[in-house]
């Protein structure tokens, strides 16, 4: 690459959102598409083994009774920012998301610094609620959610190391794919919120687990939800819509879980 020329930023990353405020180009549109196709055809795929009773190989458990959240002062922050601005559907949903994302670290052998990875999973979703939903002029959400990440973590007196990896872990989590490149705290955040939405990776987590969690942490009617299906946030170019496009809503009603 000459001088004259500019590096691309990462696709889905804060500084590819803030370049072009959060809308896809046509070549990031049919690579996406090529592999939300392939993330999809498998999903249907373990759904259908799933109905058939094919037992899953290597299910993850984990004992929530024993799971201790992070307690630092900044993690306690995150947990009430996101308790008191959202819905306990999304509250829950933001809770749900970092405990599948650790039991699929476990896993995939991945080994996350669990402070970045909680505040993530806490914040990820704020700008779906009213609180935070015009934080930023940008149409793209988890954007905006990253934009209120950094701002929120810079405030908090974190690096900008720590702050750049929850920032792009949240602006990514929309990506069918997450470069191992940023960590495993975005690839986590991408996971388990795949997990608790339309039920990625479902049948890698133990039956007993589950039931556990869901009963610790119920959905709320998580299923036909506004904002997960992202009836308001489908503006022009960005992931959200094109997502619905592809179908998200239907695939969020018609998971695995039961509301």
């Amino acid at each position: 690459m000459n001088s004259s020329q500019t590096a691309v930023p990462p696709f889905g990353s804060l500084a590819w959102a803030q370049a072009n405020g959060g809308r896809m180009s046509a070549r990031e549109r049919v690579l996406e598409g090529g592999r939300s196709t392939r993330a999809v055809l498998g999903l249907m795929g373990a759904r259908a083994a799933q109905r058939v009773g094919v037992p899953a190989r290597k299910a993850v458990s984990i004992d929530i009774e024993s799971l201790v959240f992070p307690d630092s002062r900044i993690a306690r922050e995150a947990e009430e920012e996101c308790r008191t601005t959202v819905s306990p559907m999304l509250y829950n949903h933001s809770v749900r998301t970092y405990i599948f994302g650790l039991m699929l670290a476990q896993r995939d052998g991945l080994k996350p610094d669990h402070e970045m990875f909680y505040v993530a999973s806490m914040l990820h979703d704020l700008t779906l609620g009213e609180t935070h939903r015009h934080f930023a002029p940008i149409d793209c959400f988890a954007a905006r959610g990253g934009l209120l990440a950094e701002e929120w973590t810079s405030v908090r007196g974190w690096d900008p190391s720590r702050r750049a990896t929850v920032s792009n872990a949240i602006t990514m989590h929309l990506n069918s794919r997450v470069d191992p490149s940023f960590g495993p705290e975005a690839q986590m955040l991408r996971a388990g919120a795949g997990v608790d939405t339309i039920g990625l990776r479902y049948r890698h987590l133990a039956p007993a687990s589950m039931e556990q969690i869901l009963e610790r942490y119920p959905r709320h009617g998580l299923k036909v939800s506004r904002e997960l299906a992202f009836v308001d946030e489908g503006h022009p170019g960005t992931r959200a819509q094109f997502l619905r496009q592809l179908g998200f809503a239907k695939l969020l009603r018609t998971s695995q879980f039961a509301e």
